[in-house]
């Protein structure tokens, strides 16, 4: 089954029953790549899926392992990951009886994957398997659990006919539902009475590969461009209609034009919290146009003028054919199209000079890191941040410079970036950079897999944004008290290590960086030697009280 549905790889840590790992192995030409911890391996599943839209194969072993597998799963889930994973289940014969790392997983599962289920009988296989995928990858992306009791993994079969992928469900968005005639038409009518309308484009972007007709309406249409954290690739962000990443994680400026915007056509984004910034952006009454494959989503968090419940590259075509039949061109608005230019133009300056200070308090300035990162990375590079104060930052300071899925982000995991990074790296193949940011912090969850890079020869590049602490708990804890506290050590101060050190000792390449102009060469002698590495910066923790500007940044 993994076989017909096109699957390279079994995502693992081996465990029994290993009759599965081994047919694929011997008998389909499957690789099994073997990792270090369930949570590792399969959040380079889940990055390997979130880069390809195919059904992307895990298995672990049942008990401990099954059990490991719900974070994994709220992660995907957050991402919109095709991730199909398989675990066994106890022997049938000695359930109930005390047998060895007996644990029931599936009610586990249920809240943070899109199906969960048990193989009821071994001949069952065919039609389980396929319904694990087809809720994989229909719709809103989204991972499955398939639990395999123990003893079937040895039971004949017969009826090897079943064993069939479906050949229009293949992969993210193979369906793509068209929106109705009338929609189009009433949103249309809503845009062509705007002054001031602007285009959020969400991750259902990306998924669907509609970027092309995203920008060919932009275009058409002289309509900036907002993107959620999940939306970010959906325009390159150096187009002259892009105005960055809206929400809590943002980039400054666009939420504030995002906010004088008079009408929004939303093109995949569920506008949740983090996108609409606690929903206090935009305003409630801006009449809002959201176009959705979930319709779950539609309606949910802020009154639609217009609902469209279907595919936002179909949407967007309709859209561009209907904006041509009624010559709307977007003339009516250029003023409001160039002073939003205007200000994403003001803000890179005051970018440019808030990077120009090197170091704060005797450690590299984050500023000066993110705008040497934005310097470097070029291109279909692929960039992947952390969550918390690493998404913060690298989402509102480097551009995506090619429209595309070039970015990926912790969707809520701290650690999650650093194995995504090798599962990226395997999406991309060799002719593709990837690097990946993450602070020290987050180092501290998935380090061992550095081992399983360098075996299966994965030269991703780690930039460690090392403050030697969280430093995003200081911001956190004066929001959450109302008040300007200091952050006792005991919350958030680490030891000052140097990961680059750790990366040599696993034989990878490692490098640290304290002085500011030795930023990009250590990242070009990374990718001369060809191995998995990891640029540990040293970086200031006291950047946000330091310099000047820095919280209009990020």
């Amino acid at each position: 089954m993994v076989k017909a549905y096109g699957g390279k790889y079994v995502f693992t840590i081996a465990g029994a029953p290993l009759n599965f790992l081994y047919h694929c192995q011997a008998d389909e030409g499957i690789e099994v790549l073997l990792g270090r911890s369930e949570r590792s391996i399969l959040s380079m599943a889940d990055a390997y899926g979130r880069m390809t839209g195919e059904p992307t194969f895990g298995y672990v072993q049942f008990g401990v392992g099954a059990v490991s597998l719900p974070p994994v799963f709220a992660e995907a889930g957050w991402g919109q990951s095709p991730l199909v994973v398989v675990s066994g289940c106890t022997n049938a014969d000695t359930e109930f009886r005390y047998e060895y790392q007996e644990a029931d997983a599936l009610p586990m599962m249920s809240t943070t994957t899109k199906w969960a289920g048990r193989l009821p009988s071994a001949h069952r296989i065919g039609d389980v398997f396929r319904t694990a995928v087809r809720a994989a990858i229909s719709s809103v992306p989204g991972p499955t659990f398939l639990e395999i009791p123990y003893d079937m993994f040895t039971a004949p079969y017969e009826g090897s006919e079943d064993l069939r992928a479906e050949p229009n469900m293949m992969r993210v968005g193979d369906r793509r539902p068209e929106p109705d005639d009338a929609s189009i038409d009433q949103a249309i009518k809503l845009l062509a009475g705007a002054k001031r309308p602007i285009i959020l484009a969400g991750g259902e972007v990306m998924f669907s590969k509609a970027w092309d007709e995203l920008v060919a309406l932009a275009e058409a249409l002289s309509i900036p461009v907002a993107t959620s954290i999940a939306g970010k690739g959906a325009i390159s962000e150096t187009h002259p209609l892009a105005v960055g990443v809206v929400g809590r994680y943002r980039r400054f400026v666009a939420n504030e034009v995002m906010n004088d915007a008079d009408c929004i056509l939303n093109i995949g984004s569920q506008f949740n919290a983090m996108t609409s910034d606690t929903f206090k952006i935009p305003a409630s009454g801006i009449p809002i146009i959201h176009c959705s494959l979930d319709d779950m989503s539609l309606g949910r968090t802020y009154k639609e003028s217009v609902s469209i419940n279907a595919d936002p590259q179909a949407v967007l075509k309709a859209l561009l054919a209907a904006a041509d039949a009624a010559a709307l061109d977007g003339s009516g608005w250029s003023n409001w199209k160039n002073a939003s230019q205007k200000k994403v133009e003001d803000w890179r300056e005051r970018f440019r000079k808030a990077a120009e200070t090197k170091a704060v308090n005797g450690r590299i300035n984050t500023i000066h890191l993110m705008h040497a990162l934005n310097e470097h990375i070029q291109g279909d590079d692929v960039f992947i941040s952390d969550t918390g104060n690493t998404t913060r930052w690298v989402a509102g300071l480097v551009d995506v410079k090619q429209a595309g899925r070039n970015y990926l982000r912790a969707a809520g995991s701290l650690g999650w970036a650093f194995p995504a990074g090798f599962g990226a790296k395997l999406a991309a193949g060799p002719d593709r950079r990837v690097f990946t940011v993450s602070g020290d912090g987050g180092m501290g969850y998935h380090i061992g897999d550095l081992e399983t890079a360098i075996r299966l020869n994965l030269p991703s590049i780690t930039i460690i944004n090392n403050n030697a602490s969280f430093a995003g708990y200081q911001g956190l804890l004066n929001r959450n008290l109302g008040y300007e506290a200091p952050c006792p050590p005991e919350f958030s101060k680490f030891l000052d290590l140097n990961f680059a050190d750790i990366a040599t000792g696993f034989g990878a390449y490692g490098e640290r960086v304290t002085d500011a102009d030795e930023i990009i060469p250590a990242l070009r002698r990374a990718e001369e030697s060809g191995k998995p590495s990891i640029i540990d910066v040293s970086t200031s923790p006291d950047v946000r009280s330091g310099i000047k500007d820095a919280a209009d940044l990020n």
